[in-house]
């Protein structure tokens, strides 16, 4: 017959105290100051990135209203529309205009999390 011999059960430790913000204070903030430049002109660039693809669709478009402007045979006779038709210049200024003003808007959504990026970093105490 065997016997049963129990299984010492492991002595329980005490918990490890948590030391974050002396980690956060050691070697990221340095390495956040150090590198502040390298940073923003990363984040800048992803922004552009993500703009870029945002209008690559309305460019894709206005491409084909091109195409399809050059291809469409000018008709004779037109009684004039009612709504003033606007010419190639006139559309692309205004596609022009639009995507300036998505491109700001992005800017300042950038500018204000750069904003509250640096606030958040000024609080954290050396």
């Amino acid at each position: 017959m065997r016997r049963r011999t129990r299984k010492k059960t492991p002595a329980p430790r005490p918990p490890v105290p948590v030391t974050e913000p002396e980690m956060v204070e050691k070697e990221i903030m340095p390495f956040v100051l150090r590198h502040e430049d390298e940073i923003i002109s990363y984040i800048r660039d992803k922004a552009v990135k993500e703009t870029m693809k945002s209008l690559a669709p309305l460019l894709e478009k206005l491409e084909e209203a091109v195409k399809q402007h050059e291809a469409a045979p000018a008709p004779v006779a037109a009684p004039p529309p009612e709504t003033p038709v606007m010419n190639y210049e006139e559309q692309l200024k205004k596609l022009q205009e639009a995507s300036t003003a998505k491109v700001k808007e992005k800017e300042l959504k950038i500018m204000e999390r750069m904003n509250k990026l640096n606030t958040r970093l000024g609080n954290i105490k050396p």
